[in-house]
């Protein structure tokens, strides 16, 4: 029996993986728990093979948060990367729930990134020609959602992260940390199942540190998985687990 059965419609119907040469798999994937497996990432830069992460094993459960640890170019973002579907890893396997995120091509590719996977980059990555509320109705209307319950959903998310008065500013009158909770706010739009932070305090101040740091709390109280990358170490005493990278 295959661990994952995909429609063409995209859909995505979550099973317990299969057993390898009758064999229990490594893990039971289940919930919104993150399991990685045996996982090396691979890719070239300017003409050169760089493989920044070989043979890693990585366990993130539900709601709590995981730091991902090192220094630059030890693979932390390519990891992200990976668990988002947004870089096929050279080998290893990747569960989010049931769902065998590896194995998914096609539609169900896009429906896993589009509902199951929130992503905060670390440069934002607002639009800047739309409003903060409209950049968070982005991922909304990507499925389909109605604009009206779209900006019915924004408008709830930014008055829970605080920011409501500023909803109809574009991104440049946005302070650093207003950007954030924007971007967050579009990362929890489609309520995903886990959320993935880059460096979300590199650029911000004591204060907007603390911010983000209740952002992630708040978000896996709420029972979601949060894996973030980050080298900053005002962040690291307030996360569960740390796992470091070494290139």
């Amino acid at each position: 029996m295959s661990p994952i059965n995909t429609a063409a419609s995209g859909a995505i119907n979550v099973l317990e993986p299969a057993t390898h040469n009758g064999k229990a798999p490594h893990v039971i994937a289940g919930g919104r728990d993150v399991h990685v497996r045996d996982l090396t990432i691979s890719y070239a830069r300017a003409g050169v093979s760089v493989v920044p992460i070989t043979g890693l094993d990585l366990y993130a459960p539900s709601s709590r948060v995981t730091a991902l640890v090192g220094r630059s170019g030890s693979g932390k973002t390519s990891v992200l990367s990976c668990i988002a579907a947004m870089l096929r890893p050279e080998r290893g396997t990747i569960w989010v729930g049931g769902i065998e995120v590896t194995a998914l091509r096609g539609a169900a590719l896009d429906t896993y990134r589009r509902s199951h996977v929130g992503v905060v980059h670390q440069s934002y990555n607002l639009i800047p020609s739309l409003s903060a509320i409209e950049n968070v109705t982005v991922p909304l209307s990507l499925i389909g959602v109605s604009r009206r319950d779209a900006i019915g959903r924004a408008e709830q998310l930014l008055g829970q992260l605080g920011i409501a008065d500023f909803a109809a500013r574009r991104p440049h009158l946005l302070s650093g940390g207003q950007q954030q909770r924007v971007a967050v706010a579009r990362a929890l739009a489609t309520n995903p199942s886990v959320v993935l932070a880059d460096e979300p305090t590199a650029h911000l101040d004591g204060s907007s540190v603390a911010d983000v740091r209740d952002l992630l709390r708040s978000i896996a109280d709420a029972g979601r998985t949060v894996i973030v990358s980050t080298h900053d170490d005002r962040l690291l005493p307030f996360v569960d687990q740390t796992i470091h990278l070494s290139a």
